[in-house]
């Protein structure tokens, strides 16, 4: 019998690949030769950045998703 995704695991998921996908805009931006092309690859980027903290607040509020603190991070 398979195994249902829950909610946590579909949000994991969508964080995970939109991490990935930051990264790759992010090296499309440092790599383009041509300035439309590279504001193009910055938009698309930012665009990633404001869903992954859309995604990663939902997963903070549900207590899925906890920022490991230590005193080196804390200052």
């Amino acid at each position: 019998m398979a195994q249902q995704l829950t909610e946590k695991d579909i949000a994991g998921d969508i964080l995970s690949s939109i991490k990935f996908n930051a990264s790759g805009y992010l090296h499309a931006v440092i790599e383009a030769q041509d300035q439309v092309i590279r504001q193009t690859f910055l938009d698309y980027q930012n665009q990633c950045l404001a869903s992954q903290e859309k995604i990663f607040r939902y997963m903070q509020d549900q207590g899925w998703y906890r920022v490991p603190m230590n005193k080196e991070t804390m200052g």
